[in-house]
């Protein structure tokens, strides 16, 4: 099952600046898999992997102070990346053609959540690895989500 933290001194420029971390497990739930895919379905730069917008993006919502966050993709690079949509029946709210491939929730403090930046991070790591150990290694990159293009 996908990890969701929030964690803010992460990024030297603005270590107040808080940001939702999704860790996947490359062997866990089928969205968990085919996010861990999707890595190979990035652009390089500056550290990290970025999944065009078009193609997917990070949904959030916050109920009862629990923060949810929701992968949405496209079918086509579903497809390219090994994964049949179809397999996949939750759709994106902001965008029907899209599916929700994983989603993750946590308790977060209002104050810490009141801080959230963009993107949304996801780590791919088995369950043994913890999120501070992603975090501490420079070789690890990470995929970068946006949010959902009617948000930009």
């Amino acid at each position: 099952m996908a990890r969701l933290y929030v964690r803010s001194g992460i990024v030297p420029d603005d270590p107040d600046a808080a940001f939702p971390i999704l860790v996947v497990d490359p062997d866990g739930t089928p969205g968990e898999r085919a996010m861990a895919r999707l890595g190979g379905h990035c652009y390089e730069g500056d550290g990290a992997f970025y999944l065009v917008r078009t193609d997917g993006w990070a949904e959030r919502s916050v109920d009862s102070g629990r923060l949810a966050v929701g992968i949405a993709v496209h079918p086509v690079p579903l497809r390219q990346a090994g994964t049949d949509p179809a397999d996949f029946p939750e759709r994106s709210a902001i965008d029907p053609d899209a599916v929700l491939i994983v989603e993750a929730r946590t308790t977060v403090d209002p104050e810490l959540r009141a801080r959230l930046s963009e993107p949304t991070v996801v780590f791919t790591a088995g369950p043994d690895v913890t999120l501070d150990e992603l975090l501490a290694d420079d070789e690890e990159w990470p995929i970068m989500l946006a949010p959902p293009p009617s948000e930009a």
